[in-house]
């Protein structure tokens, strides 16, 4: 148990890492972009690149769950850990794919590690947002 947790904890920072450089590139991004009047295509261009640079960070950290549990032999094949790390980590947990007693505990840790990500994420594309629309005329 003491192992699960001590992995878990790891690839938890390992994924708030990876995370917290897409957001810093972001937050970099906007402040080279300069505030002023945009066409409406433009702002949709800004708001759904954003969205598709957070979505891309969770792929990686999907990514990185999938090797992890390859790594250790908790599962088997990447398209099978894959799905798992994916549908855990959105905690949407269809259970049709488990893991053994040995590994359990890491489901728990990524599903938590999935909600709190998902929440930061939708923190950083609503002050993107603000960013894109800020002081604009609608």
């Amino acid at each position: 148990m003491i192992t699960q947790l001590l992995i878990g904890l790891a690839a938890l920072a390992a994924s708030v890492a990876v995370h917290g450089a897409f957001m810093q590139a972001a937050i970099a991004f906007f402040r080279h972009v300069e505030a002023g009047h945009r066409s409406g295509f433009e702002k949709w261009a800004l708001t759904a690149g954003v969205v598709l640079w957070f979505f891309l960070s969770i792929c990686v950290i999907c990514w990185g769950w999938s090797m992890l549990l390859i790594y250790l032999g908790a599962i088997e094949g990447l398209e099978e850990a894959l799905y798992f790390s994916t549908v855990t980590f959105t905690t949407l947990g269809y259970g049709d794919v488990v893991l053994g007693t040995d590994w359990r505990l890491l489901g728990a840790f990524m599903a938590g590690n999935g909600t709190i990500i998902v929440g930061w994420t939708t923190a950083m594309v609503f002050v993107a947002v603000r960013q894109i629309y800020d002081g604009m005329d609608e």
